[in-house]
């Protein structure tokens, strides 16, 4: 097994009571995804979208850091958006951006230590 020495933040945030118009608004969604990446001093290497049809939108940046993505059901004012970035980076400052242009009502964040070294875990036999 390969030993690793990078740690990455992976912040994982439900937001939800946003409104219809904003959670299906292609345009404002993606550059809010770039502004939310600049915020964090993170790295655009490419980008990929789709707007679905009545509703809904999926965005992704791909970052030197990793990704930030966007999932969103305008129909129940819900979005699941996700940002990792590699070496831990400043995952909350893209989250907070976010937060600032979807306004959610209700928010549920998860953080998640990604890249554990080996020697930090015990007896993982395989």
């Amino acid at each position: 097994m390969q030993t690793f020495d990078t740690v990455g933040a992976h912040v994982l945030a439900d937001f939800w009571g946003c409104q219809f118009e904003k959670l299906d608004d292609a345009d404002l969604l993606m550059n809010s995804l770039r502004q939310a990446a600049k915020s964090a001093n993170m790295t655009i290497l490419g980008e990929e979208s789709y707007k679905f049809s009545p509703q809904g939108f999926t965005g992704l940046l791909l970052l030197s850091e990793s990704h930030i993505s966007i999932h969103t059901y305008p129909e129940r004012g819900y979005a699941a958006i996700d940002v990792y970035t590699c070496g831990g980076g400043m995952t909350q400052k893209a989250i907070d951006f976010l937060k600032d242009v979807l306004k959610p009502s209700r928010i549920h964040e998860m953080s998640v230590r990604r890249g554990i070294p080996d020697t930090e875990f015990k007896d993982q036999a395989s």
